[in-house]
C-alpha cells in the first residue's frame, strides 16, 4: 500500500502551490475554480491537493499539525533553511534534536496559509 494523496485547505491556494513548486518541488499540475483548488505532483507521483475551505469556514487545524520533509542529510537542512530565509518566509533556526533515540537535524516553517512545515534530516 502506498500513500497517494493528501488535501490540505487554505485560503492561500495559489501562494501555497507557489511555495511547494518553487521550493519543494512539486509540479503544478491544475490550477482550478479562480485559484480555489489546485492539484500538484511531487517528482514520486505523490499528489498533493490545495483547496479553499468550504463557504464561510475557516481553514484550521490542530496544534502541532504540520507537514513534513525528510532529506538526506544535515547540511541539506542547512541548505533549505537559508534558501526559505533567503525568500522572505522567516524559517526558525535548524535544531540537532533527540527524538525517540534518533539524532536529527530539523527547521519549522510557516508556509502561506498559514501551514506548517518540517524540514529534517538523520544525523551521521
Amino acid at each position: 500500500m502506498k500513500l497517494n494523496h493528501l488535501n490540505l485547505t487554505t485560503s492561500e491556494v495559489a501562494a501555497l502551490a507557489g511555495f511547494f513548486t518553487s521550493h519543494f518541488g512539486f509540479e503544478l499540475v491544475a490550477m482550478r475554480g479562480k485559484d480555489a483548488f489546485a492539484i500538484l505532483r511531487g517528482a514520486d507521483g505523490f499528489a498533493l491537493n490545495l483547496m479553499m475551505p468550504g463557504k464561510g469556514e475557516p481553514a484550521t487545524y490542530p496544534d502541532n499539525f504540520h507537514v513534513g520533509f525528510f532529506v538526506g542529510k544535515p547540511d541539506l537542512v542547512h541548505s533549505k533553511q537559508a534558501e526559505l530565509a533567503e525568500a522572505g518566509f522567516a524559517p526558525g533556526e535548524a535544531q540537532d534534536l533527540t527524538r525517540g533515540g534518533v539524532d536529527s537535524t530539523s527547521f519549522y516553517c510557516l508556509a502561506p496559509g498559514g501551514i506548517l512545515i518540517e524540514v529534517s534530516s538523520l544525523q551521521a
